[in-house]
């Protein structure tokens, strides 16, 4: 009879201490998870901080270019008005359509929002490409005047 006691108590011991070093460990795994969350959350501000950072400089640049070609398409306007009726109202529709193309990239960086870093690459890679065939269009039509 001691001897069962003895082996029960062992036994019981056993799986006490097998319990205890189980949460334990559990414990340790929530502690880390709770640091990886908090690693996350930190790494997620600093990259919207840089983000923010970018659109802003990005916005500030794209505004510049975009009054500068209003700027020159208003130039043109003025232009256009000394040249032969003949030319003029081809001039005055090619320089309505780059004044609505620079319309609608202003309207475009207006109305913006972010919707994740490849959708962001793409949108400046589409920006700085329509924004290129405008400014390859006002410089096209000074070449052509001339």
């Amino acid at each position: 009879m001691k001897n069962k006691n003895f082996i029960l108590i062992v036994l019981l011991s056993i799986a006490v201490v097998a319990l205890i070093s189980c949460n334990v460990d559990r414990e340790g795994k929530v502690e880390d998870a709770k640091e990886n969350v908090i690693e996350a959350n930190q790494d997620l501000k600093e990259a919207q901080a840089l983000y923010e950072k970018e659109w802003q400089q990005f916005k500030s640049e794209a505004e510049l270019k975009i009054n500068a070609n209003q700027k020159s398409i208003d130039e043109l306007k003025t232009e256009i008005k000394t040249a032969s009726s003949k030319f003029k109202a081809k001039y005055e529709k090619e320089v309505m359509v780059l004044e609505q193309k620079n319309a609608e990239l202003r309207k475009s960086i207006n109305e913006y929002k972010y919707e994740g870093k490849d959708k962001w690459e793409e949108y400046k890679r589409d920006f700085n490409n329509n924004m290129d065939v405008i400014a390859n269009g006002i410089k096209d039509f000074f070449s052509e005047k001339e």
